[in-house]
């Protein structure tokens, strides 16, 4: 196997992973009396099937990271097999193969998968226990203000924002699978990848949506603590920006 692809291929592998990672609930479901029901309608429904959604997410990325390294490894090895191989999963002629490539979108995406995954899961370190899909309030529950909690006050719904960008570059533009093998023009390939795209953004969105809520919970459960923290840290999920 060429360094070339074999770059491409870890690179993949790095971003499907990252990804499975942030997309996965790092505690199990809360009981029911942990969950606040003094939310909006909206944000019920979120909170309802945000770790379905999750594997959802993580699921459909493996599957197409999973044929990208098939038409990689094809296009490296030629054999019966390999040409069974290009013949399903391109649709425009085995030669497209050759067009798939670690282009500088597709680093870039992948770059961005992988440095917005890693936010939440410092995210997931930093609170720990306390941290879930869901909008709840734990016996013991504490205010974290440290670690990326220093630098925004939302900094997990920020690293899937980033992470949701970084998927849709290496998975939907030139150099990837999806784009060059023809998928994306066929309806079938469309709906899915709308799809994809739409569960990423609708995640996203309610977590945007979440953070006014989550402060004003906040700021109700833990007083002048959150004050000052609101102080230290004014902006929700962008330095400087919002």
């Amino acid at each position: 196997m060429s360094t070339r692809t074999a770059f491409h291929v870890a690179l993949l592998g790095v971003a499907a992973y990252m990804t499975h990672r942030s997309s996965t609930a790092p505690t199990p479901p809360p009981k029911d009396d942990e969950v606040r029901q003094d939310v909006k309608p909206t944000e019920r429904i979120f909170g309802k099937v945000a770790r379905r959604m999750g594997d959802a997410v993580k699921y459909m990325t493996w599957v197409s990271a999973g044929c990208t390294v098939a038409v990689l490894i094809a296009r490296e090895y030629p054999s019966e097999l390999s040409t069974n191989i290009l013949r399903r999963l391109i649709l425009v002629g085995t030669g497209a193969a050759a067009r798939i490539q670690p282009t500088p979108v597709v680093l870039a995406g992948c770059a961005l998968t992988a440095f917005g995954a890693a936010i939440r899961m410092a995210c997931f370190q930093t609170l720990d226990r306390f941290f879930t899909f869901e909008v709840t309030v734990k016996e013991g529950h504490r205010l974290c203000t440290n670690g990326p909690y220093s630098v925004v006050r939302h900094p997990s719904y920020t690293g899937w924002c980033v992470q949701t960008i970084g998927v849709t570059l290496w998975n939907c533009c030139a150099g990837s699978w999806a784009r060059e093998a023809g998928w994306l023009d066929r309806p079938g390939g469309m709906i899915a990848a709308y799809a994809f795209l739409g569960v990423q953004a609708y995640i996203g969105l309610s977590m945007i949506m979440r953070c006014s809520q989550e402060d004003a919970l906040m700021k109700k459960q833990f007083g002048e603590s959150w004050d000052e923290w609101a102080k230290r840290v004014p902006y929700r999920l962008v330095p400087f920006l919002y």
